[in-house]
């Protein structure tokens, strides 16, 4: 469900907004990149530009949730909307085109120089959460993610600089959404195409180069015991720190996402134990995980040695996992968390919402927490309905020995509202960025 071609001057398009109104220029996806192609065919001949231009793609968050939700014609109704809002804050130099049923590719141009990307991203995402969108009689509070890069002449095909962009998006969406990343070019050695990026990471964790940060998470019960969320990073080659968003995307689809699952819980035995050894209080670290060690025995095997040494009893490693990657196999998972449990693993259930039924995370899941879904905060303080659903399952997650998490907190408001309630953990960069020290 793409565009239309390119509207001449002055006519209306679709969305009922004339080329005089809108900012942005709309255009199809051909003519977007072919746009892109003959950009980077002209930074090649100039040698390079002063001010390149940067290629961008937004997706919409929960997706799937918001299909249910509004049907295939409401979803419509909303991508327009989004699109109609996204380029009205863009400027006129800049161009955008739908890309099938969520996504939306943009060129933007620098202007008279460069532009201060993440003002202007910032205040996108701000603007996107401040206000509903009404799609007839329903209002939705709708977000999205947004990855930006700096277009680099030398990667061929151009098209691979959106390609890029758009895993980068797409990994953010899967970190929770309602987020940004601008990558900036670092000229040709520090392209990140696919494959360059997949280079990256198979040597990090060959040479055990690969980084982590730590994120608190905050107990609301005055427990004093440190909880940390333990969050991987690639190193460019200028030192900075490259994000998840950037390389899982391209690692899930690689398959070398269980090669970083055993990095981090390998790293993280490693710091328990200097703090056992050390007769010490040790932390609780919590590791996001793949479905690979409910899929592969010879994981669970492997994992059953590196833990021989640590004391079960301090139950200091939690593995998350995501519902929606345990639903389809249920019965394998619980067997494998049950096992987990008794080897004095916690284990914490990830990416739940009021659409996931009860039975599967307080039943047929074994858990010692439940991590709310990204949004899920700013979506209950938004509805009194869901806020008294989400009430009476507290209930019957501390019923079943669950404690709870509300993660992706942005707002001083946000945080001393759900302060009030019932929950045991919270989570957020308003609360604390991730650092590369644990700090509590």
């Amino acid at each position: 469900m793409s565009m239309q071609n390119e509207t001449p001057a002055a006519q209306v398009d679709d969305d009922g907004l004339s080329s005089e109104d809108r900012r942005a220029h709309v255009v199809n996806p051909t003519t977007l990149l072919e746009s892109l192609e003959k950009i980077a065919h002209r930074a090649r001949h100039n040698n390079g530009s002063v001010f390149p231009p940067s290629c961008g793609w937004v997706v919409v968050d929960e997706i799937n949730s918001l299909r249910k939700q509004l049907g295939f014609s409401g979803l419509e109704k909303l991508m327009r909307e989004v699109h109609r809002r996204l380029r009205d804050a863009l400027s006129a130099g800049d161009l955008t085109a739908r890309f099938g049923i969520d996504s939306i590719g943009l060129i933007l141009e620098p202007l008279a120089g460069e532009r201060d990307l993440e003002s202007e991203l910032k205040n996108l995402l701000d603007g996107f959460c401040a206000e509903l969108m009404e799609v007839g009689e329903q209002s939705v509070a709708a977000t999205i993610s947004v990855a930006i890069v700096t277009i680099d002449e030398h990667v061929e095909p151009a098209e691979q600089n959106l390609v890029m962009t758009a895993s980068a998006a797409e990994g953010l969406r899967t970190q929770g959404g309602n987020r940004f990343e601008i990558i900036q070019r670092s000229g040709s050695e520090g392209r990140r195409s696919e494959s360059s990026m997949l280079g990256r990471l198979t040597k990090a964790l060959r040479d055990n180069s690969m980084k982590f940060l730590y994120q608190p998470l905050l107990s609301t019960t005055g427990c004093n015991r440190d909880r940390f969320q333990l969050l991987p990073r690639l190193v460019d080659d200028q030192g900075e720190l490259i994000p998840a968003a950037s390389f899982i995307p391209i690692a899930a689809k690689r398959g070398v996402l269980p090669a970083i699952d055993s990095w981090m819980i390998r790293q993280a035995i490693d710091l328990l134990m200097g703090h056992q050894n050390a007769g010490s209080e040790s932390p609780i670290f919590f590791l996001n995980q793949s479905p690979a060690l409910i899929d592969d025995p010879k994981l669970l095997g492997w994992l059953s040695k590196e833990i021989e040494e640590l004391d079960r009893n301090r139950r200091a490693l939690v593995l998350e996992f995501n519902v929606n990657d345990l639903k389809s196999r249920i019965k394998d998972a619980k067997a494998v968390l049950d096992q987990l449990q008794q080897k004095g693993i916690a284990v914490c259930i990830t990416g739940i919402d009021e659409q996931i039924p009860e039975q599967v995370v307080l039943e047929h899941l074994p858990a010692d927490y439940l991590r709310m879904k990204a949004d899920f905060a700013r979506r209950m303080l938004l509805s009194e309905q869901l806020h008294q659903r989400f009430a009476s399952f507290t209930e019957r997650a501390h019923d079943a020995s669950r404690k709870l998490i509300i993660p992706m907190l942005e707002d001083a408001e946000s945080v001393a509202r759900i302060w009030q309630m019932e929950v045991d953990l919270i989570q957020g960069n308003f609360i604390q960025q991730p650092s590369e020290q644990p700090v509590a």
